[in-house]
């Protein structure tokens, strides 16, 4: 029997056919195959994010863990803030809250406004409990939510890991983003310089600092 002269080109479409199926399903397997069951994070489709503006990142207002409102950091305008961003699970961030404590009590009177921003993924009264659990908190305690990535990103920074902190001058300007757990000593200093009149010299330029060895991240994604 004769074969169909257009057989290689029905052979050659099935084949292609074939090989672009099984090409989507490899694209398609790790968004709908099975969690891996060792812990290890599962990749999501990513969409890109847009940074806040230093505007609206000291604009956005979040919901005081205190019973005091919702607040946002451009409240404290005239003031050099500190801002820490922490989570309940995360040791290291638990560690240096002592250190924020003295770092406001001791230099409240000169300018210095520690703020707080809790970025846990649990309900808010879970994170008041918790700080219902240790010492006085003196600083306010801020509940964030998914926008606090876009916050961070407007000032500079990467919020991959926690803890991270934020210190800003007077004006709003970012002096410092500090990726991972405070250096008391370090910590101190930064303090010390900010708070040092406008004109008087030696304020520091804003910089990053290396990540500290003592940041933890999610273990899984969001």
């Amino acid at each position: 029997m004769q074969q169909p002269r257009h057989m290689p080109l029905i052979v050659l479409l099935l084949v292609a056919a074939a090989a672009a199926g099984f090409g989507m399903y490899q694209w398609l397997a790790p968004m709908t195959g099975p969690a891996p069951t060792d812990g290890t994070p599962v990749a999501q489709p990513q969409t890109a994010v847009r940074p806040m503006t230093m505007d609206e990142a000291l604009g956005a207002k979040y919901e005081g863990l205190n019973q005091s409102g919702s607040h946002a950091l451009n409240e404290w305008h005239g003031k050099v803030v500190l801002v820490n961003y922490w989570a309940t699970w995360c040791a290291p961030c638990r560690e240096e809250i002592p250190l924020l404590v003295h770092l406001q009590a001791e230099y409240s009177a000169q300018g210095l406004q520690v703020v707080g921003i809790a970025t846990d993924e649990v309900a808010e009264k879970d994170v008041k409990a918790y700080l219902d659990k240790i010492a006085v908190v003196n600083y306010p305690m801020l509940m964030g939510d998914e926008s606090v990535n876009r916050m961070v990103a407007g000032f500079g920074g990467n919020l991959i890991g926690l803890p991270f902190s934020v210190l800003l001058d007077r004006q709003g300007h970012v002096l410092k983003l500090y990726p991972g757990q405070l250096d008391p000593q370090e910590a101190e200093q930064l303090v010390r310089m900010a708070l040092v009149p406008v004109g008087a010299g030696n304020v520091p330029a804003a910089t990053h600092v290396a990540p500290a060895p003592a940041t933890q991240t999610r273990t899984t994604a969001k």
